[in-house]
């Protein structure tokens, strides 16, 4: 035995003894300890070495894998996590060409090129791509602006601070040192750099949409390219499955009573819902796809259509759904002809057999659902199982997992779960090598993994008719909308929303629920901390309502809605806020792959999600231009 693979084996001994339960399929074959070693050398010098040796390094083994990890000084999660930067968290650079903005590192020594992107959006937070949306640019398009994106990895920054007197810049001039601060690992540092060309030749993932792929470094995903809810396959690149596809179809079904019960409609993924790719914006770090989903009737299509995007990096994927101030006006709409919907969701996968399912609301004591074939009681449970909780994993048996991150604003029995009484929703999970469906390409639920949900509960019914009537259409963000609000409260525009409210708190408060002011501010954050605020942090804009609710809130039974949202005006303005610059709210579910969740499990990569890297502006060190030199 070489010495190798006496490594190997015993880190594999390890880890199937010293933790059963985060027990992974370890790949033994490796590449050549020569080989590893200077890709190793390459990679802690440039983050361009991973898309170039990728071909090599097809037969990594784990021990390999965990290796590079540990070099890079990340941990599993932190090495595939992406940093975003608002504009308006780098005020000095607003007004700068994009073009002439780009990332640098010090990297063994020298400074180099990192990959990056500056996206820009619309007013509605879609990706902006010229000619493609329906509404207009946030800001000026070409120019740094408040609310573009500054996309980069945490682990392409370098852990030496940059040094005018040990360190190269060979034209442009720094502008700003940038601090990348993770529990788990050291600092590293990032430099923003103006009218310097240098540009790393790191691609982490790429989009063709004529013929409908998306390429990472570390996965591929084919589907029909006029429709995305057809995916053919997506396969990982390295390992002893490469190329061996987990995915068989996605089935979305959804049936409504118009008007009544009794005339219904029933749209499906088979038939009437296409989801279209129309346009991308292709990064080294991320790509964004505009989707265009409508709806079919009759072979015809209907006026129903919707903008959104996918965002894809090397080893995530988000959706991040959007709530606009115009989605009210189309929400009330919908809910005035719909009776008793029913919404079926599922994924089909395929070769998984051996892979490990669960998610937080049924993990107590670290429980999986083994995928043989058969249903067990615990996997009865999750498919009796009403909310999912915060994530969900899947360890796939073949080296590598899948991790979803909830980011729906609805706790499990929490304030907004207490809202949806009336409707029967549960999570759906079906192990079972018999079972066939219409839409699957290959037989059997192994497994079959989603959701399903009935009914509308009348008390969102009764609250989405009492919103005040408010010109929302011609309202640009969130901001304006708490303001116009506000000023409405004085005219007793909230009298029926606030009664709606009273009575459902009341019958909570009855049952022991929510019983005290403090704990009814606290769960209403609990459930609006799950989502996104543009243009104002989310710790201040949580503190700005939970402090409005306990300013106005004399009972638990009893909000007024109005005055919360002018206590908020007042706040944010004594705290020199600018309501006005919250945009709209996005929840961003995302879909992680990482190699392994850790030797801390689900719930430890869960935390570490929960306290992602941030980035922040140092007081700076001496950053000197190329030509002062």
């Amino acid at each position: 035995m070489t010495a190798r693979q006496a490594w190997i084996a015993l880190i594999t001994l390890m880890i199937s003894l010293g933790n059963p339960l985060q027990a992974r399929e370890i790949w033994t074959e490796g590449v050549p300890d020569a080989y590893f070693q200077h890709f190793i050398d390459f990679y802690k010098a440039d983050p361009s070495a991973m898309g170039r040796w990728a071909p090599g390094l097809s037969k990594i083994s784990t021990a390999q894998l965990d290796a590079t990890i540990k070099a890079l000084d990340t941990t599993q999660f932190t090495y595939l996590y992406p940093m975003e930067m608002k504009g308006f968290e780098l005020p000095e650079q607003m007004g700068t060409p994009v073009e002439a903005l780009s990332l640098m590192a010090v990297r063994a020594g020298k400074l180099i090129p990192i990959p990056f992107q500056i996206d820009e959006f619309d007013k509605t937070g879609l990706i902006w791509i010229e000619g493609e949306n329906d509404h207009p640019p946030e800001g000026e398009p070409g120019i740094f602006d408040d609310f573009d994106e500054l996309v980069f990895m945490f682990r392409d920054g370098g852990n030496a601070r940059y040094s005018a007197t040990e360190h190269e810049l060979k034209s442009g001039e720094i502008l700003k040192e940038i601090r990348l601060d993770s529990p788990r690992n050291q600092p590293r540092y990032i430099y923003l750099v103006r009218n310097n060309p240098e540009r790393s030749r790191a691609d982490y993932v790429s989009a063709d949409l004529e013929a409908g792929q998306i390429q990472s470094t570390l996965m591929d995903l084919d589907y029909e390219p006029d429709d995305f809810t057809q995916i053919h396959s997506m396969a990982p690149r390295l390992g002893p499955h490469q190329e061996t596809s987990v995915f068989d179809n996605i089935y979305v079904n959804i049936s409504t009573g118009i008007l009544n019960q009794k005339l219904r409609v029933d749209l499906d993924t088979r038939k009437n819902i296409k989801a279209t790719p129309i346009a991308v914006k292709d990064g080294p770090v991320r790509v964004s796809m505009l989707v265009k989903a409508r709806i079919w009737y009759a072979f015809m299509p209907t006026f129903f259509s919707q903008k959104f995007q996918v965002d894809f990096y090397e080893q995530s994927v988000t959706i991040p759904s959007r709530f606009a101030i115009g989605s009210v006006k189309v929400l009330k709409f919908f809910l005035m002809f719909l009776r008793d919907p029913r919404i079926h969701f599922a994924i089909d996968f395929h070769n998984l057999e051996g892979a490990r399912v669960t998610f937080q609301s049924v993990y107590g004591q670290q429980q999986y659902g083994v995928v043989d074939g058969t249903m067990s009681d615990f996997e009865k449970t999750m498919n009796a199982t009403r909310l999912p909780g915060d994530w969900l994993h899947m360890d796939s048996n073949q080296g590598w997992e899948m991790f979803f991150s909830n980011h729906m604003p609805v706790v499990p029995n929490g304030l907004f779960d207490a809202f949806l009484e009336g409707v029967n929703m549960n999570m759906f999970y079906e192990d079972d090598a018999t079972s066939t469906t219409e839409y699957e390409r290959f037989p059997g639920a192994t497994p079959r993994l989603g959701f399903q949900s009935s009914g509308l509960p009348r008390t969102v019914i009764d609250l989405m008719g009492a919103i005040p009537k408010l010109d929302y259409a011609n309202m640009n963000s969130l901001g304006e909308a708490i303001l116009a609000l506000a000023d409405a409260e004085d005219k007793g525009a909230f009298e029926k929303y606030d009664e709606v409210v009273h009575e459902r708190l009341v019958a909570l408060n009855n049952a022991g629920r929510f019983t005290t002011v403090p704990s009814l501010a606290d769960a209403f954050i609990a459930d609006l901390d799950r989502m996104n605020f543009s243009g104002i942090d989310r710790k201040t804009f949580n503190q700005l309502v939970h402090q409005a609710i306990m300013d106005t809130t004399q009972t638990p039974t009893r909000i007024s809605h109005g005055k919360v949202l002018q206590r908020m005006v007042e706040l944010a303005e004594a705290q020199g806020i600018d309501i006005t610059r919250l945009r709209y709210a996005t929840m961003d579910n995302t879909l992680w792959f990482p190699a392994w969740v850790g030797e801390g499990g689900a719930s430890d990569f869960h935390w570490q999600v929960s306290n992602a890297p941030r980035a922040s502006l140092t007081g700076g060190v001496n950053l000197p231009s190329a030509a002062a030199r």
